[in-house]
């Protein structure tokens, strides 16, 4: 490897202590390794084929823990890399790649493993200090020093260099492209650089179609499309073909709730969560070490949600929110994920279904604030609890016609929003932004949708203002990012159809609520007020159709 590479290495990396005069020890292997990894050795992933690529250590097992801990990289299943990187490190404390794998699978959250990726970090340049590695290694490492010091677009950038030198690994290909992409704008079609990351990813598959790994990439980069019927068979038959590998049914359930398909989702979401549920038994841990059993249930409950089986969402999302989170594992992943999704996803469901004595149940679901204020010193999810409580109190007050309490509760969450956005610095400090961003988009939709709620109560004929609070709903009701259940649950048409009936505009209604169901298909609610309509209005052939809609929804 050229010399100004190694020094390039160096000195783009985030640790360098070049202006400290005296030397720094530097970590052991061991201090590499968790308490939280100190588990019953992990089984290679659940996949036909894996990672292909040499890495240099004179340990075999080494070798094949790498190469497992990137499989699990590339399917979203970070802890479960940490662990086999650190088996490699176990068997050979010098293999640069185990290091490399560490101090990626660490990048996101887990701030109480921060030590850990530091430490990896410190120990990788040292070594490529050394001149240990090929190569190739050493422009893996090159393009994660950009990523910690210069980002993703820089990191991009070095992998795609990697990538034109080393054409033969498919890896490269796929960082580049994962980092290089652009996303999707807020209509759902792909930016320039999302399309040429998707095709250049495509291509590596029709390459290596035996890759399943590939192929979840590319499935998992288009979960925000506006359409995903085209990949839905792939993402079938990516399951088929590894049955017994949780993230892949995660990413099928997502897909088949994408497409309107809530029982296929349910039962894969159900599958997903039994397998990672195999996971903690066979390794003695609880759903707070592991955050995607998490995201699998509660995406489980949102999916029969969908279809109308709200006591049986209800109970499994009464189930998640019970989950005691130790104070001393509070800034674990696992503990936010049952902290920002879990706890508040009872009273989403409520809030989505608003039967009368659901809102009363709502106030009674969350803890009070004085029972859980030692976590708020280690997670800001205490923001979220205090929006939906007030939320649900707020309804409440609609449902009993106390006016002046909904008033009141609509000033005060104005305050809340103020002194909530004021933490976004906080957030991104703790590595929580992700939870944060997602609880504040919710807040705006629920707020918005409240203040029109409010609104309606107004006599006939002052109801216009109404409009304008569902349509700003609506229009920051976004898809989730990360293959997440949406945060709020019901789709804003459904209140946009109410303002327009009670407007007398059933025509408006229908366009509406037809509008929704092509983002959010077969939707209980959506269907259930289109429903109505036709009914009213004697529409018995279209009454019909959207009877058998609901029917096969039941029967599915």
């Amino acid at each position: 490897m050229r010399p100004v590479l190694i020094a390039s290495i160096l000195a783009t990396a985030c640790l360098a202590q070049e202006a400290k005069q005296e030397p720094v020890e530097l970590p052991t292997a061991e201090d590499l390794i968790s308490e939280r990894a100190l588990l019953p050795p992990p089984t290679p992933p659940a996949v036909p084929k894996g990672v292909v690529m040499a890495i240099s250590s004179t340990d075999q097992r080494a070798q094949e823990s790498v190469r497992h801990g990137m499989v699990c990289l590339h399917t979203g299943w970070d802890f479960e890399a940490y662990r086999h990187f650190c088996m490699a490190l176990r068997a050979d404390p010098d293999c640069l790649m185990a290091h490399w794998g560490i101090a990626l699978s660490l990048v996101h959250g887990n701030l109480d493993m921060d030590e850990q990726r530091r430490a990896a970090l410190d120990r990788m340049l040292a070594l490529v200090d050394q001149g240990v590695g090929t190569d190739l290694e050493k422009r893996y490492v090159f393009a994660l020093t950009k990523l910690l010091t210069e980002g993703a677009v820089a990191a991009g950038d070095a992998f795609a260099k990697a990538s034109r030198e080393f054409p033969g690994d498919p890896q490269l290909t796929l960082l580049k492209s994962l980092l290089n992409r652009g996303g999707y704008d807020l209509t759902g079609e792909p930016t320039p650089d999302q399309q040429r990351s998707e095709a250049e990813v495509a291509e590596a598959i029709e390459k290596n179609p035996e890759l399943t790994w590939l192929r979840y990439a590319y499935l998992a980069m288009r979960a925000e499309a506006a359409s995903l019927e085209k990949d839905l068979e792939m993402a079938r038959q990516l399951a088929a073909d590894a049955p017994e590998y949780p993230p892949y049914f995660h990413l099928l359930g997502h897909y088949e709730w994408r497409c309107g398909n809530h029982t296929r989702a349910a039962n894969a979401f159900g599958h997903a969560a039994d397998l990672y549920s195999t996971w903690m038994r066979d390794n003695g841990q609880k759903a707070v070490h592991c955050p995607s059993w998490t995201k699998s249930e509660a995406y489980r409950a949102v999916a029969l949600a969908s279809k109308g089986e709200y006591e049986t969402a209800l109970a499994i999302a009464d189930g998640i929110s019970a989950i005691e989170v130790p104070l001393d594992l509070a800034t674990s992943n696992g503990a936010r994920m049952l902290m920002w999704e879990g706890k508040s996803l009872p009273i989403r469901i409520l809030m989505r279904r608003g039967d009368p004595g659901d809102m009363r149940r709502a106030t009674k679901v969350l803890p009070p604030l004085d029972e859980v204020a030692e976590h708020g010193r280690k997670s800001l999810a205490l923001w979220s609890y205090q929006v939906h409580s007030s939320l649900a109190a707020g309804r409440f007050a609609l449902e009993k016609g106390e006016l002046d309490a909904a008033r009141e509760v609509s000033r005060d969450l104005t305050r809340i929003g103020e002194n909530f956005v004021k933490t976004r610095g906080v957030a991104q400090a703790a590595g929580e932004v992700s939870h944060w961003l997602r609880a504040f988009k919710a807040f705006e939709v629920m707020v918005s949708e409240f203040r029109g709620l409010l609104t309606m109560t107004l006599p006939a004929g002052e109801r216009g203002g109404a409009y304008n609070w569902y349509r700003s709903a609506a229009d920051r009701q976004v898809r989730a990012t990360l293959m997440m259940p949406p945060s709020v649950l019901l789709p804003m048409e459904c209140r946009l159809s109410e303002y327009y009936v009670d407007a007398g505009n059933d025509e408006r209604a229908v366009e509406v609520l037809l509008e929704g169901l092509d983002e959010y298909p077969n939707d209980f609610e959506l269907l259930g007020r289109l429903l109505a309509i036709f009914e009213r209005k004697g529409m018995e052939e279209d009454a019909e159709t959207v009877r058998g809609q609901i029917e096969r929804l039941a029967d599915e």
